[in-house]
Parts: C-alpha cells; sequence; structure tokens
C-alpha cells in the first residue's frame, strides 16, 4: 500500500470514528432530578406524560414516610422540578393517614401502595390506580381509581368518591401468604379512552394461585365492568401482567408463570379483539433459562448482599410503525442477568424473534422498562451493575432506532449505590432492603422519561424517586 493510500486510510477511519463518535454522543442525558425531595423511603415509581401537553408528567410512588400510602407526584415543566399531592403527598381519597401525623387523609383504608398512572388520550383526565387494604378484619382489600382533572399547571384529584375496581372482603392476609387480595394492578388507555387495569388475584387456594383478571372502563373511569378472568387451568402462579394496545384496538396481555414453582420460570400473551370483553387461551411465548429472583429469603441469584426487588418481568409495548407486539424482560442464560427484548408480529403470536441482549455487560442487569415512541425508537431502562465491576446498581438507559436489532446505552445515574443497605421500616428487621418491584419510563418523539428508585442521606431509610430525560 503506498503512502499516499495509506494516509487515505487513516483519515477515513478518523472521520468514521468521529462520525460513530457523534452518533452515539447525539443522545443526551439530563441530570437526575429527586422527585421526592425528604428524609424517609419512597419505591415503586409509574411514569405516564400528558399525550396533549408533554410538559404534564404524573408519577407515583410507595410512601413510607409516615404510614403506607400512595404518594403522588406531578410536574408541569417537563420533569425539571415536581410537586406532590395535596394533602401532604399521599394520593387523596385512598388512606386515613397522610405523610404528615398532624393532617389527616382523606380515605378510608390503613394502608395503600403498587401505584399505576395513566392519561386519557386527549390529555384532560388522569388516573392514578392504588392497591387499598386495612391490617384488621375483615382485612379489607381493594384497587380504586382516582380521576384527576388536568390542566397547564397541574392535576386537581378527587378527595372522595374513588372508583372501586376490585373489591373483596373476607378472613385472609392482605399483604401475601395464603390470603386473598388483588395484586400488582397495572393501568393502560388505548386510544379511544377505553381503560383497561389488569392485576393477578391471590385467591388464597395453594398459596400461589393468582389468577389474571381484567376490569375496563369505557365511561372515562366512572365506572368498571365486572373482570374478566384471562388464565385458567394450568396457568397459574401468575403476576406481572401488562396490557398494551395497537393502533386498530386490539389488546395483548403479557404476563409470567412460575410453571407451579419458581419466579416468572415462563412468559404468557393473551389478545382481545373486543376491547377486553373476551380473552385469547394464552400462548407461551418464552422459556427463561434462570429468571433473575430477587425476593429474600426465598430467592436471590445474583451476587452480593440480599435485598428486594423486581428482577425479572415481562415489559410490553406495541410498535406501531412495525406492527409488532415486543417485549424486554431480564434473564440469566450465562453468568450474570442480562436484558433481553423479543417480538411477534401482531397477526401472528406464535412466533417471536430469538432473544437479543440489549446491552451485554459483564454484570447483573434486571428490572427493565421498556417504551416505544410513535416514531419507532425503542426505549430501555434497566438497572445495571456494568460501571462498578458488578458491585453497585445504577440506572442503564437503552435506545434502538432499528427495531431492536442494535441498541446504545448509556449510564442514568450519576453514582451507584449497594441495594441492600438501603430500604424500607421493618417491624422485624432494623430495615428491610426493598427497592420496589418495577420503574417507569415513557417515549415520546422528542424524548424518553425515566423514573426509578434511588438513594440520598440519610441511609438507610432515604430511597427516593428519580426522574431523567434522554433526548435521542
Amino acid at each position: 500500500m503506498s503512502p499516499t493510500i495509506r494516509l487515505l486510510a487513516v483519515v477515513m477511519l478518523v472521520a468514521l470514528a468521529a462520525i460513530g463518535a457523534r452518533a452515539a454522543g447525539a443522545t443526551t442525558i439530563g441530570a437526575p432530578v429527586n422527585v421526592t425531595r425528604d428524609g424517609t423511603s419512597q419505591n415503586e415509581t409509574p411514569l405516564a406524560v400528558d399525550p396533549a401537553n408533554p410538559n404534564i408528567l404524573l408519577s407515583g410512588s410507595n410512601d413510607w414516610e409516615y404510614n403506607d400510602g400512595c404518594g403522588m407526584y406531578v410536574s408541569a415543566d417537563g420533569g425539571a422540578s415536581w410537586t406532590g399531592a395535596l394533602p401532604e403527598g399521599y394520593l387523596p381519597g385512598v388512606t386515613k393517614f397522610t405523610n404528615n401525623p398532624d393532617v389527616p387523609g382523606t380515605g378510608a383504608y390503613d394502608a395503600g401502595g403498587d401505584p399505576v398512572v395513566a392519561f386519557s388520550p386527549d390529555g384532560t383526565r388522569a388516573y392514578f390506580v392504588c392497591q387499598a387494604f386495612n391490617f384488621t378484619p375483615p382485612y379489607q382489600a381493594q384497587l380504586l381509581l382516582n380521576r384527576g382533572t388536568v390542566t397547564s399547571t397541574g392535576i386537581t384529584w378527587q378527595t372522595t368518591g374513588l372508583t372501586p375496581i376490585s373489591t373483596w372482603n373476607g378472613k385472609g392476609k392482605t399483604k401475601g401468604g395464603n390470603g386473598q387480595f388483588p395484586d400488582h394492578e397495572s393501568v393502560h388507555v388505548d386510544a379511544s379512552g377505553r381503560i383497561y387495569v389488569t392485576w393477578a388475584q391471590f385467591d388464597g387456594l395453594q398459596g400461589t394461585h393468582s389468577p389474571v383478571l381484567v376490569a375496563t372502563s369505557t365511561n372515562g373511569g366512572q365506572s368498571f365492568s365486572a373482570p374478566v378472568k384471562v388464565t385458567s387451568g394450568n396457568i397459574r402462579n401468575n403476576q406481572d401482567q401488562r396490557i398494551v394496545t395497537g393502533p386498530n384496538g386490539d389488546a395483548y396481555l403479557t404476563f409470567d408463570n412460575g410453571l407451579q414453582g419458581g419466579k416468572g420460570t415462563v412468559f404468557y400473551v393473551s389478545k382481545s379483539t373486543n376491547g377486553g370483553t373476551t380473552w385469547s387461551t394464552p400462548i407461551q411465548f418464552a422459556t427463561l433459562v434462570n429468571p433473575v429472583c430477587v425476593y429474600p429469603p426465598y430467592c436471590f441469584n445474583i451476587s452480593g448482599g440480599q435485598f428486594r426487588a423486581g428482577g425479572t418481568y415481562p415489559s410490553p409495548a406495541f410498535d406501531s410503525s412495525r406492527n409488532r407486539l415486543v417485549v424486554a424482560y431480564a434473564d440469566i442464560a450465562g453468568l450474570y442477568g442480562q436484558m433481553y427484548v423479543t417480538s411477534a408480529s401482531a397477526s401472528d403470536l406464535t412466533q417471536w424473534t430469538a432473544p437479543q441482549a440489549i446491552a451485554a455487560a459483564p454484570a447483573d442487569q434486571f428490572m427493565g422498562e421498556l417504551g416505544i415512541a410513535p416514531n419507532g425508537r425503542y426505549d430501555v431502562s434497566f438497572y445495571d451493575r456494568e460501571y462498578t465491576s458488578n458491585q453497585l446498581v445504577d440506572l442503564t438507559y437503552a435506545t434502538s432506532s432499528d427495531g431492536g436489532a442494535t441498541w446504545n446505552h448509556f449510564r442514568v445515574g450519576t453514582a451507584g449505590f449497594d441495594p441492600s443497605t438501603w430500604g424500607v421500616p421493618s417491624s422485624t428487621a432494623p430495615f428491610r432492603p426493598f427497592i420496589g418491584d418495577y420503574n417507569g419510563i415513557v417515549s415520546t418523539n422528542a424524548f424518553a422519561g425515566m423514573t426509578w428508585t434511588g438513594v440520598a442521606a440519610p441511609q438507610p431509610f432515604n430511597l427516593e424517586i428519580y426522574f431523567a430525560k434522554a433526548t435521542p
């Protein structure tokens, strides 16, 4: 090769490297914003964006400040700043308490949790579903929906008259075990305004029988249909159910299943073409090698100090530009938990792509959330230990512009933390290491927004909710 050709080759390589660097650097990650800004713990943080005004964002949490309740947070400036609900930070109409012992709540229940949020298609309504329960007989457990009125400056919520979705009165435990209660609900609103709420109904049979139920509303959440049971027969031990819809209104429900033991060993999908009135027989679409299970003392299969978190669950989104159902999840197929994505055509849910690693690294990744923007961009956030030699947990943002074939990923947080050394109040230990069972993500053409549980002093009782915006 002549010196001239070698020089041209070097110039081209440098130019290509510069283009690659610009492409990789085209995504900007905003500085994390502390949403909750207090001295006690919050975890489990959903996220929704107003489709008519993307400056309006809604989030929530399990708030452990005074008594367990659903914390609620609104941003009217695109996530730069956040305000809590009134009175005193809890979603109104659920609990007898607020997070201030001097201010009574406006609800009838001892506690609330498992918050999920959504907006109406026209952006005039916000929906917040909270699991409410009592600690004393008859141990009532209920899913309640609060309907908020949205303005350019925030959201005004009901203080009374919340809509019941699932109700049960009877003897049983309200927080697990052999009791009967609705758990891990999720909410989705389709383009017509129909509200879907789905949950696992622990029915007290053999301790792990948890059929998936779905209730719908076509009047803006003023009332809900009787729940429809999606699973039956051998499809039990279910959890982590979520619904997404396509442009034509077809609904897709994904959930994990323990195959009579274990956590989320396989994934199923069911489809409704009539607004949730009936659902197809669930199809098994993934068999996991070894799902990340961080639920001590029952299971903990990654290295380090033990803590509770979401681990592995299917996170679905619908790719309207490619007419595909896409699911992100964590699995331990090698030495470490890694995030994967798989997809199927909406017309054939029996044929799924081989799992594609999102950001392969020699460190554990888990608890992923998937969003797909209208323009077809994929966004995923997940907990990741790749930045500290698999020692500390950070949040990673990954994005794909080619339908999940290739990915770029970025560190979102500024410092990692050890979840085994932070947690929530406990009656049997100094604290309970628990960073929540899910995080939040939203995807618009202009940005991806993420919420997650991080930490701030004082340790160990100050888990905080954080928000960050990525601009691909």
